[in-house]
Parts: structure tokens; sequence; C-alpha cells
């Protein structure tokens, strides 16, 4: 296992297990709680990851089984998958007895659909454990606690007493309502937003006005007379460009997750890769209670991307919630590039 790239995740291990064990798509699927239409995608993905093709498939009777390499590979992948579920029995195990208080603090578009949806199983299946949850949509926030998970984009000189670890990267771009485009006209290129209205929003992930948009924009916005919003609050923002009030720039993940009816333009302009992370205190990680509680932060995560077909490139390390190799683990996250 140790030959395969750092992004191989149990997820792909168990899909190999699954393929090898179940054969047939449906049945695959629901051992793994996926849709059959996806399981391409894992095929495709996972090949990708080793290097080599390890599937097989059949169209009479309809079937995808491992060929020589996948069943030389399947024995690994089995012992692995064993490894996890004991991981996360002990995980289980231990739920009782965990107990404190924890902060989660972020913008309002990460706890509205990473953290909220799954926030009551939570407090249910730790009656022991009191969360409280911080909507800060602001870049500037210095009185972090020992005992709080903090979403942020900047990357202090703060290591030796602060983690980072990589959450997502949401990358922006410029959005509008078809409304707002019947009225105003199409808009094919960075001269056609001269005379647009621009939203940009005042807050967490930028400076005001140009909010991470490329340079063509920024260069538009300052030598041209654009008309231009400066709004306070992710939703503000969302709900004025579907009301046909101007254009707005946000990640496409926050149109789907916020099921807003917007359409990108000029799909070819891209702006900044926001890499959000999770900052947490090097002490309160050595605590059951710290691992477990980012541990379900990143689950919280994928089971929101999984509903709008994404996936995070960036995962968590198992050990780390045991407690091995803490001291290293952070290091290693800790190399990320400073803004």
């Amino acid at each position: 296992m140790s030959s395969i790239k750092n992004d191989f995740t149990t997820t792909d291990v168990n899909f190999i297990c699954a393929v090898k064990e179940c054969r047939e798509p449906k049945k695959i699927a629901e051992q793994l709680e996926i849709s059959p239409s996806s399981i391409n995608v894992y095929v495709q993905r996972i090949e990708k990851k080793l290097g080599k093709k390890i599937f097989l498939r059949k169209q009479n009777p309809t079937a995808i089984e491992l060929n020589e390499e996948g069943l030389d590979f399947y024995p690994q992948c089995k012992r692995a998958s064993q490894s996890f579920e004991f991981l996360y029995e002990k995980i289980d195990s231990q739920k009782d007895y965990l107990q404190g208080e924890i902060k989660i603090t972020g913008p309002q578009t990460l706890l509205e659909h990473f953290i909220i949806p799954y926030f009551l199983d939570f407090i249910t299946k730790n009656p022991r454990i009191n969360p409280s949850l911080k909507q800060l949509d602001d870049v500037f926030y210095e009185e972090q606690e020992i005992n709080e998970f903090y979403f942020t984009s900047e990357i202090k000189d703060d290591t030796e007493t602060y983690s980072y670890f990589p959450y997502y990267d949401f990358v922006q771009q410029l959005w509008v309502s078809e409304n707002y485009l019947k009225k105003h006209g199409e808009i094919k290129t960075i001269e056609d937003l001269y005379r647009h209205n621009l939203l940009f929003q005042k807050g967490f992930f930028h400076n005001p006005k140009v909010m991470g948009m490329p340079a063509e924009v920024r260069s538009s916005v300052a030598m041209n007379e654009i008309r231009t919003f400066d709004l306070t609050g992710t939703r503000t923002v969302d709900l004025l460009c579907q009301a046909g009030v101007g254009i707005m720039n946000g990640s496409e993940e926050t149109t789907k997750l916020s099921k807003l009816n917007v359409i990108p333009i000029l799909p070819n302009l891209k702006g900044e890769s926001i890499k959000m992370c999770i900052k947490v205190h090097t002490k309160f990680l050595s605590k059951k209670l710290g691992r477990y509680t980012l541990e379900w932060i990143f689950n919280c995560r994928d089971l929101t991307l999984n509903k709008i077909g994404c996936r995070a490139k960036y995962q968590l390390n198992p050990s780390l919630i045991l407690g091995e190799n803490v001291e290293a683990e952070t290091k290693q996250e800790n190399k990320a590039p400073k803004k």
C-alpha cells in the first residue's frame, strides 16, 4: 500500500473490496451507498491513481470484476478495510467518554452547508460534548480559543501554536441570473462588464471590490466607471444576484449547495483558488475530543460534497484520530504555502 499515492482514500479501498465481493453493480452501489451510475467514475479514478487497469467489465450478465492485478491487490485492500473498521469501532467505543466544550467558527456558507445539517446527529450521539457555533464573515480574527476549530483561508506565522488542515479549494468565477441577461444583454467579453452592475462582498474571503477575481476584472473595476455594490454577508450577495440586481462572483460549489438560480458567464475566466483550512490549537489535538471533532468536521465535508457530486483532494490521516504521530502530521500539514 505504500506505493499508492497519498490521495488514495478509504472509499477507494472499500470500492475494490466491494467489486471483489459483490460483482453486480447494483449490489456494489448498495453496499457503498452510491448511485450505480457513479461506478464508472470510481473505476476510472482508481485506475488513474494506480496507473494501471485492475477492473474487468462484463456485459452478459452485467458485472464488474477484478483482473489478475486487481486480485493480487485485493488482499491488501481487505486488510486496510478491516483496519479502518477497527479504527471507527474504537472511535465509537470512546464516544460515551468524550466530554467537554468545543467551538466551531466559520463563514455562513460553510456553517450552513458543511456543519449544520449534521449538528443534530452530533449532539445526539455525544450528550457529554457541549458544542457552540459562531458565524464570522470577516477576514480578521485574532482571539481563537484552544478548543476552537476555525475555518480560515489565511495561513499565518503561528504554526508553532496552531495546525492548519487543508479542507477544500473553492475557485471563484462570475455568475448571473437569466433574468438579468434578458434585461441587460449577453456578456461575452471583459469589455462587456463595463456596462453592468457588479456585486462584491466585504467579508471573510476577500478584500472589498474585487474579491479575488483575475487581473482583467480588477483593472476593469479600477479604470472604468463600473457600478459596484459592496455588500456584507454571503447570502445577501446570493439573493441579490438571483433577483437580477447584478453579477456576483463565487464558487460553483456555493451555487449548487445554495440551489441558486444563476448561470456562469465568461466560463474561461477563473478567479483565485481559495484554500480553506481548519485551524486548531496543537494542544487541543493532543486530546481525544480534539481529534474526534476534527475527524467529524472532515466527515461532514465529504457528506456535503457527495450530495453535489464533488470530492475533496485533501484527506485527513486516520492515524491522527488515534493520537498517533500527531506531531509529524501537524508538521506535514503546516508546510502549506503561506498567503
